[in-house]
């Protein structure tokens, strides 16, 4: 029989009953899902109250990254700005262009307006005259109405500007608005304007006028704040600083013609936004959403940036809607957002409107620069690449690999997930053939009777067998086998590798069979090999322009031949384990 998933009470279970239920109900592994929830609260117990407190149902705590952006100087004024964001490249990019522009004259910012909207939504089917006098009569009423909520408020010098009746009976019938001007200071002032709202909507309600709904608008297009930058065009530095101006310049007046790419061009500015106004506390989607609308004002999106190139001046702004608040809601309540405006100065609504409009055209700037010129993939595909590595916890030696070998290369999961194997692999312990000590110290623990890993030899044919190659350096033993510079050229490289003679390698002139024992124990073996290799030092120090034909890679110097015998070294001492 099937469990039902339903649930009547949720809301009154605990919350470790809560998190029973949801394991217990859609989880397997359930011990894992429980702690899983649990390692995310805070040990701080009056901490994590606060933060269940702030919803309904709350199990847990999901954490965002939350970094600074330092070197911003905004209206002379310098700052280090908060930034809560899960996306890479977002606070790096705000922090290089915040350095950039700090030495070409900062950030230039005003407040074109701090006005807010709400509105009364109704249906009135009678005579429009009677509802324009009736208005008139109530004005003075609907502002009396509101006199206990806009008291504390007109202090601070808010409060309801200007109330208007508004006909919109041309798109919906009988449709009509009272549309309420606020201004609230340095509080975002949701509460406050839906409060005056419902108390406007009960002092205004009569038989034949029906109340739809009473609520603020987050379109807030008298609530606008604006950033520039600008500088000489040759300030712009860079190879080509004219060009570079152009061509910026036409980034934006794309983004302002064509909605496909305004769209994603001031998603990048919301990138900086959104994350100053997380780490603020305040209401990040009413902030997305008045945006959006004003880009579209016009009645086409259209890019929230502009630019100009002209008597060489390069000018780049901004204008946008920001409603935000320094006092009341979540930025009161959040310790972090505490921290956020303390960190900030303390700025009051206006200041933190010209903060973030700062960091949202810092931010444009950063992806337009990166799109113009390397392109926009050369920094996500840096940070894509670091995901990676953390995600397979790479070590500080591995990253510093990877990053050089994928500086010119696509980090895609798999390539990435491929070079961290290889880097894995566990490094070649290489032989020094030339020091003496170590290979006879070696070799003595050697028996001549030695089965070998691979490969047919026994431990004293394997000694003979490198002193015989050795020789072939030496010029004691004459190979007779030709190799064409073709080959040569193309198998020499290897040698400059860091790879091994592969099990199963053998040169072409040797015999399927070992070859026949010369000396009569293990012991002479190796004094000959150890002969061998001094004799090899000493040929090639009296003639250091020597080359000698090896029968596999061609005509060989003394590096290159040092280079072979410390693979063919390696790899029979491999081969017996050594």
């Amino acid at each position: 029989m099937r469990m039902s998933k339903k649930i009547s009470g949720f809301s009154k279970l605990t919350k470790e009953e809560k998190i029973d239920w949801l394991a217990k109900t859609y989880f397997n592994n359930q011990s894992e899902i429980i702690q899983t929830l649990k390692q995310y609260w805070n040990v701080d117990d009056k901490l994590q109250q606060l933060h269940d407190d702030f919803i309904e149902n709350t199990i847990s705590n999901f954490y965002m990254p939350y970094g600074i952006a330092p070197n911003f100087v905004i209206n002379g004024r310098s700052y280090v700005i908060p930034m809560v964001v899960e996306e890479s490249s977002v606070v790096a990019a705000a922090a290089k262009v915040a350095k950039y522009w700090s030495t070409r004259g900062g950030f230039k910012t005003e407040v074109i307006s701090t006005t807010k909207i709400g509105q009364v939504h109704f249906m009135y089917a009678g005579d429009k005259k009677e509802l324009e006098n009736y208005f008139h009569l109530q004005k003075t009423e609907l502002y009396a109405a509101t006199a206990s909520i806009t008291k504390n408020m007109e202090k601070r010098g808010g409060g309801i500007l200007d109330i208007q009746l508004v006909d919109k009976t041309d798109k919906l019938a009988n449709y009509y608005q009272l549309h309420v001007t606020f201004e609230t200071k340095d509080s975002m002032g949701a509460n406050f304007i839906n409060s005056c709202l419902e108390a406007i909507a009960k002092a205004f309600r009569k038989e034949d006028i029906e109340i739809v709904m009473s609520i603020l608008s987050n379109y807030v297009p008298e609530c606008l704040v604006r950033a520039e930058v600008s500088c000489t065009i040759e300030e712009l530095g860079g190879e080509n600083p004219e060009k570079f101006a152009q061509k910026f310049k036409q980034a934006v007046q794309i983004a302002e013609i064509e909605p496909y790419r305004a769209v994603t061009h001031n998603k990048g500015i919301m990138n900086g936004i959104d994350a100053v106004v997380l780490a603020t506390g305040n209401d990040f989607r009413a902030i997305e959403a008045g945006a959006h609308a004003y880009a579209a004002k016009d009645g086409q999106y259209k890019s929230l940036t502009h630019c100009e190139v002209k008597d060489g001046i390069f000018r780049f702004w901004i204008e946008i809607p920001l409603a935000l608040g320094t006092v009341g809601g979540l930025t009161a309540l959040h310790p972090m957002a505490k921290l956020s405006l303390d960190m900030m100065q303390k700025p009051g609504a206006r200041t933190l409107m010209q903060i973030i409009a700062a960091a949202g055209l810092a931010q444009n700037f950063a992806a337009l620069r990166a799109l113009t010129t390397k392109g926009i993939q050369h920094g996500h595909m840096k940070m894509h690449l670091m995901n990676i590595l953390n995600q397979h916890k790479a070590t500080h030696e591995e990253k510093e690999a990877a990053i050089a070998y994928f500086d010119n290369r696509t980090a895609s999961h798999s390539a990435v997930v491929e070079k961290l194997n290889e880097l894995r692999k566990p490094k070649v312990q290489w032989v020094n053939f030339l020091n003496e000590e170590e290979v006879r110290n070696t070799l003595t623990r050697l028996k001549a009777d030695a089965k070998p890993l691979f490969g047919k030899m026994n431990g004293q044919q394997m000694v003979e067998h490198l002193s015989a190659v050795t020789q072939i350096a030496n010029g004691n033993w004459k190979v007779d086998i030709y190799v064409s510079d073709e080959k040569s050229a193309r198998r020499k490289p290897f040698l400059h590798t860091d790879n091994e003679l592969q099990v199963g390698f053998k040169a072409p002139f040797l015999s399927e069979a070992p070859t026949p024992l010369k000396f009569s124990s293990m012991e002479e073996a190796i004094e000959d090999l150890i002969e061998q290799v001094q004799l090899f030092e000493k040929v090639f120090t009296e003639n250091p322009e020597k080359t000698v034909v090896h029968p596999f890679f061609g005509a060989l110097n003394y590096e290159y031949w040092k280079k072979f015998q410390v693979k063919h070294f390696t790899h029979h001492f491999k081969q017996f384990g050594l």
